[in-house]
C-alpha cells in the first residue's frame, strides 16, 4: 500500500470532521456538497450491508471508524476496523466509546496486507476510500475476498480533473501517491475474483466514484450472472443521503 500513515496521523481531524461536524453547521453543509462521493459511497455501503444485524464485518482502512460504528449501531455482532494510521485508530476507538458501540467494535493498528487478521472470516467486508492509496489493487482485492464469507463492498475513485489533479498535488506534497480507476479498469478488477456475482454503483460528479459489490456464489460450478450496473441520479442520491 502506498505510504499514507504520516498524512493521516498528522491530519486526523480533517477526515473525522467530514462525518462529525455538527449537523446544520456550515462545515457539515459544505462537506455534504463537496464530499458528495464520500457520503454517497458510505450510503450505498450501508444499503448493501442492510442485513448486518447479528453478523460480523471487517472495515478495511477504517479511518475514524464511521462506517464500522454505523454497522455496529445497526446491529452487527462484531466489527473489526483496521488502519495503518495509529491516530485514526485512536480516534475510531474514542468515537465507538462515545457512541455506545465499544463492545462490538475492535480497531487494529496494522497494515491490512500483513498477517494481522490471520485467517479470520467476516460476513461482510468493506473498503471505502482505500484503493486511492493501493499500488497493487488486484492483490489487495484477493486478500479482502479471502476474508469474505458473504459480501464485499469496495469503492474505486475516478480520475476527474481538476479535482483529481489538485488531490495528486496535495497528497504528493505529503508523501503519498494516489491511484485512480476508470470504469473499465474497475470492472476488470471486479471480474478477476472467482465465485462472485458482481454489481456496480456509479456516482457521478467532480469526485466520481464506482462502488463495486461482490456476492459469493455458493453453488459449485455455477456461472455468475453478467455484471450489473446502476448509475445514481442526483435526486436518487439525495434521497438516499437523507437517511445517512
Amino acid at each position: 500500500m502506498t505510504s499514507r500513515q504520516g498524512y493521516f496521523d498528522r491530519h486526523p481531524s480533517d477526515w473525522d470532521g467530514i462525518y462529525n461536524a455538527p449537523r446544520g453547521s456550515a462545515r457539515a453543509r459544505l462537506n455534504r456538497r463537496l464530499r458528495r462521493a464520500v457520503w454517497g459511497r458510505m450510503a450505498i455501503a450501508l444499503q448493501e450491508t442492510a442485513e448486518i444485524a447479528g453478523r460480523s464485518a471487517l472495515d478495511v482502512g477504517c479511518g475514524p471508524g464511521e462506517m464500522a460504528i454505523r454497522m455496529a449501531e445497526r446491529g452487527a455482532s462484531r466489527v473489526v476496523g483496521i488502519d495503518s494510521a495509529a491516530e485514526m485508530v485512536r480516534v475510531a476507538t474514542m468515537r465507538a466509546a462515545s457512541r455506545g458501540t465499544a463492545e462490538q467494535c475492535h480497531f487494529i493498528y496494522a497494515d491490512f496486507m500483513s498477517s494481522a487478521l490471520a485467517e479470520q472470516i467476516f460476513d461482510y467486508t468493506v473498503a471505502l476510500g482505500v484503493l486511492d492509496y493501493v499500488a497493487d489493487a488486484e492483490r489487495f482485492l484477493d486478500r479482502m475476498w479471502n476474508h469474505t464469507r458473504t459480501r464485499m463492498v469496495v469503492s474505486f475513485p475516478r480520475d476527474v480533473p481538476p479535482r483529481s489533479w489538485l488531490r495528486r498535488i496535495w497528497h504528493g506534497a505529503h508523501g503519498s501517491r494516489l491511484h485512480y480507476y476508470g470504469h473499465d479498469r474497475a470492472r476488470g478488477l471486479a471480474v478477476h475474483l472467482e465465485g462472485a456475482a458482481i454489481r456496480m454503483h456509479a456516482i457521478h460528479g467532480s469526485d466520481s466514484t464506482d462502488v463495486v459489490v461482490w456476492d459469493r456464489v455458493d453453488a459449485a460450478g455455477a456461472v455468475p450472472a453478467p455484471v450489473s450496473k446502476r448509475t445514481w441520479g442526483a435526486q436518487e442520491l439525495e434521497d438516499l443521503l437523507k437517511d445517512v
